[in-house]
């Protein structure tokens, strides 16, 4: 098992203590579906329908993601260092073009507000 495998599995462990049965709603793929439909509906009052799904769709796909960082504030101590290289490098591939397309799809700028005139975010 390497890092990747690990984190996921302990994050999974974590999502099961604490949730029962619902923890499965965090392991990527159809269980998001609900929440997804939900979400649609709701944000179909301010969007067109297919564009408030589209949105949707792009804040539940990374719900994998979202369970490391509750499991990491609610269990940092049970993260190696090298299993937290692991899931940042998954979530910075995979979450910021979801949020960042949700954004522009709802009608905001995505501006780097982060940044005193560069791209790279470093001017916090």
């Amino acid at each position: 098992m390497d890092d990747h495998d690990s984190v996921r599995a302990k994050v999974a462990q974590i999502f099961i203590e604490a949730f029962g049965e619902r923890a499965a709603l965090f392991r990527g793929g159809i269980p998001a579906r609900a929440a997804n439909d939900k979400l649609g509906v709701a944000l179909a009052d301010e969007l067109d329908p297919l564009v408030a799904d589209e949105v949707a769709f792009h804040l539940v796909d990374w719900e994998t993601d979202a369970a490391f960082l509750v499991a990491l504030m609610l269990f940092p101590e049970r993260f190696t260092s090298a299993e937290l290289q692991a899931a940042v490098d998954m979530f910075l591939v995979h979450v910021p073009a979801h949020v960042q397309a949700a954004a522009r799809l709802a009608g905001y700028e995505v501006p780097n507000t982060f940044s005193a005139g560069g791209a790279d975010g470093v001017g916090h």
